[in-house]
């Protein structure tokens, strides 16, 4: 999968129930969120819906080992 090599994470905010498609291609023209640009590839965006408000850091180094998640392997 590609990603973006931003060097630190996407802070995104959520409210609960409400659903997000986040870039899985690293085609996006709007990162970390997908727009559309996978279309032909054979990667679709990652659904993710929080159960409560607030925010989650996505990764931007694609170096992650919980994608699209970041988990800190940025610094490292």
């Amino acid at each position: 999968m590609a990603m973006y090599d931003q060097g630190y994470p996407y802070s995104i905010t959520g409210k609960a129930g409400e659903t997000v498609y986040l870039c899985q291609c690293g085609k996006s023209t709007n990162p970390p969120y997908c727009s559309g640009a996978h279309s032909g590839t054979g990667i679709e965006p990652l659904a993710h819906t929080p159960e409560e408000d607030g925010s989650v850091y996505v990764c931007g180094c694609g170096k992650s080992g919980n994608i699209p998640f970041c988990d800190g392997s940025h610094n490292k």
